[in-house]
């Protein structure tokens, strides 16, 4: 495959730069082109939540209310057995359909805590 395959196909996801460097090698007719491939993404990072499961959910109802975070744009992180809930990163203008799922109790913004 060519390189100008590679940059119109599938293997490298949109956007990307792509930066050509000539370099004179020994030999005055020589050139070597190096190429470098600067793969960039447009979208921004989502915001970390911490979503608190109610008290009387079972496993399988905490599972349920992952499978939700998901199909709304979701990525699951850490899971916390002793609170019943999950960290997921998460589209901020969507936490209101992650708030009304019947399964969770609350959702807050994941930050740092210190103790005085």
């Amino acid at each position: 495959m060519t390189l100008g395959q590679c940059i119109k196909g599938s293997l490298l996801p949109a956007p990307r730069t792509v930066v050509t460097k000539h370099l004179q090698l020994n030999h005055p007719n020589q050139r070597q082109h190096l190429t470098f491939i600067k793969i960039t993404s447009s979208a921004a990072k989502m915001p970390t939540y911490i979503v608190t499961c109610k008290e009387d959910a079972t496993p399988e109802q905490v599972a349920q209310a992952k499978k939700h975070a998901e199909e709304q744009g979701g990525k699951i992180g850490n899971s916390y057995d002793i609170i019943k809930g999950f960290s997921v990163e998460f589209p901020a203008d969507s936490v209101s359909t992650l708030e009304s799922h019947e399964h969770v109790k609350a959702v807050e913004k994941d930050q740092e805590v210190k103790t005085c």
